[in-house]
């Protein structure tokens, strides 16, 4: 059984302003590793699951603006953010998919609503396809429920992460935490404190060929994405869902949000205007507050199923 810290693991980092991440630091230790994770507000649960170029701090200014209605959890992957792996810890969806589902064990979550990004969609999914009573609805952000075999431009560029060159363009420069913050964000700029709280936790190549590892696996794992899809077209099929993508992101322009919309009961859309692949820091605010009436509006609808019964009985 894991059993919680807070705040007295080690100091807050030096480069991570209170002002910039106004949170209690909570560690959990899951199977051998130290996660760390964020708390926040009371309500209904949104459980953030990030991707392999970000950590909890991507999701700061939801969690600022969502805490006044709901509870808001994001933690760290192991090996990501402030997040300490066991030595025997390989980074990939089924280890992360068994993080998660112990993390909300250990914090007895039910009811969740749950922000995937990237590979921290299906490693969400997964937990939900296994626990669909634990969910009361998903939300998509950029993220794919599908084998990458299907979408040969995916593939082809999470193979070339795998050549030689780039291994040694990314752990030596840090060349996909730099190219993401300085130019994968349309609509605002990060300012230098910003930055350094993604490029300061991945300071060594070894963290940064976590990134590359987890992003190969969403590729090679092709087993584990045929279970995700099965889940969506089985056990969530009528979940509630929310899609939120940026209107230029390749994985919209692929057709990807569409085809979930395809295959699910109960979805909503909203294409955040001008972003690309990363719009959860160039339009948090916007996303929060789509989020926001979405689970209002799913409330609501299920306060007066609930109403509807007792009257007919």
């Amino acid at each position: 059984m894991g059993q919680e810290i807070i705040n007295e693991v080690k100091p807050r980092p030096e480069w991570l302003p209170y002002e910039l991440y106004p949170f209690n630091n909570r560690y959990i230790e899951i199977d051998g590793n130290l996660i760390h994770y964020v708390d926040e507000g009371k309500g209904p649960v949104i459980l953030f699951s990030h991707a392999p170029v970000a950590w909890s701090f991507m999701f700061r200014d939801f969690i600022q603006e969502l805490k006044r209605d709901f509870r808001c959890i994001a933690l760290d992957y192991p090996g990501f953010g402030l997040s300490k792996p066991h030595m025997n810890y390989a980074p990939g969806l089924r280890n992360q998919a068994r993080i998660l589902e112990s993390f909300m064990e250990e914090l007895k979550l039910t009811d969740v609503y749950l922000l995937g990004h990237d590979t921290g969609g299906p490693s969400g999914f997964a937990v939900a396809r296994k626990h669909p009573d634990w969910f009361k609805g998903l939300i998509l952000t950029d993220t794919i429920g599908f084998p990458v075999s299907e979408y040969p431009k995916i593939s082809k560029m999470l193979g070339f992460l795998k050549s030689g060159i780039f291994q040694w363009l990314n752990t030596k420069l840090n060349f996909l935490i730099w190219a993401t913050y300085n130019f994968g964000i349309t609509t605002r700029k990060l300012s230098s404190r910003e930055k350094k709280c993604y490029f300061n936790v991945f300071d060594t190549p070894a963290k940064r060929k976590r990134i590359t590892d987890l992003l190969i696996n969403l590729k090679e794992d092709e087993a584990f994405m045929i279970d995700v899809k099965s889940g969506f077209e089985s056990v969530l099929r009528n979940h509630p869902v929310l899609l939120i993508y940026g209107e230029k992101d390749p994985v919209n322009e692929l057709g990807i949000p569409e085809r979930f919309q395809g295959l699910l009961n109960n979805t909503s859309l909203y294409l955040v205007s001008r972003e690309k692949h990363f719009p959860h820091e160039g339009a948090a605010l916007e996303m929060s507050i789509v989020i926001r009436n979405w689970i209002k509006e799913i409330q609501g609808a299920s306060k007066e199923h609930r109403e509807s019964g007792i009257k007919q009985a």
